[in-house]
């Protein structure tokens, strides 16, 4: 199967799992540091803000370190949140490379138009060329950092940190996955790990 049938049956799987068509919005009611789903459509009591980001499901485009384009799927309305995530790199033959993974976060309303989502993913990056073949695997985790501005009620634009590990095994694909510069340890002689700070931007839908 071509890389990027991977990818689109990949985050298909997370809307299909979500069930998109049947979601209902839900809008998000503040309380006192809390955040509650009101399933009445009704308009929010005199006082209390409703969040700007609304929904159950959520679709993010970014670029990152890692990868320049990455797409995600986020199932989750309320304070908690399941995110799939795909994302590629262009290049030469033998450097061009994908990525799928899953994780789980946290979704916390700082004002009307700030939000900040925290999450932990883990995955694995494979070539283009002759992906899930070879004689070795590797594991990418990362810890990822989101603030949220919200330009409108289903657009916003976002930016953080993250910090990623790498753990390779076996025959490596590639030397790094990343443009920033990394610390690395080999606890086994066909072992090695690789782990560094990293930046994204991106839009929220």
């Amino acid at each position: 199967m071509k890389p990027c049938a991977l990818l689109a049956l990949w985050l298909w799987a997370g809307a299909a799992a979500a069930d998109v068509s049947a979601v209902r919005p839900l809008p998000l009611v503040e309380g006192e540091g809390t955040f509650a789903q009101d399933s009445a459509q009704a308009a929010p009591a005199p006082g209390v803000r409703r969040g700007l980001r609304r929904g159950n499901v959520h679709m993010e485009l970014w670029g990152s370190d890692i990868q320049l384009a990455n797409l995600a799927v986020k199932v989750g309305g309320g304070p908690l949140y399941l995110t799939l995530l795909a994302g590629i790199e262009p290049g030469s033959r033998n450097e061009a490379r994908f990525s799928f993974g899953l994780g789980v976060g946290g979704h916390v309303v700082l004002s009307h138009r700030f939000w900040l989502d925290l999450d932990v993913t883990g995955g694995a990056v494979q070539p283009v060329q002759k992906p899930l073949e070879g004689d070795g695997g590797n594991v990418l985790g990362q810890a990822r950092v989101m603030l949220g501005v919200q330009v409108l009620p289903r657009l916003a634009v976002f930016a953080g940190p993250t910090y990623n590990m790498w753990f390779v095994w076996g025959q490596p694909d590639f030397a790094s996955v990343t443009r920033m510069s990394v610390s690395q340890s080999q606890p086994k002689a066909d072992q090695r790990i690789q782990h560094w700070p990293g930046l994204q931007l991106g839009l929220h839908f």
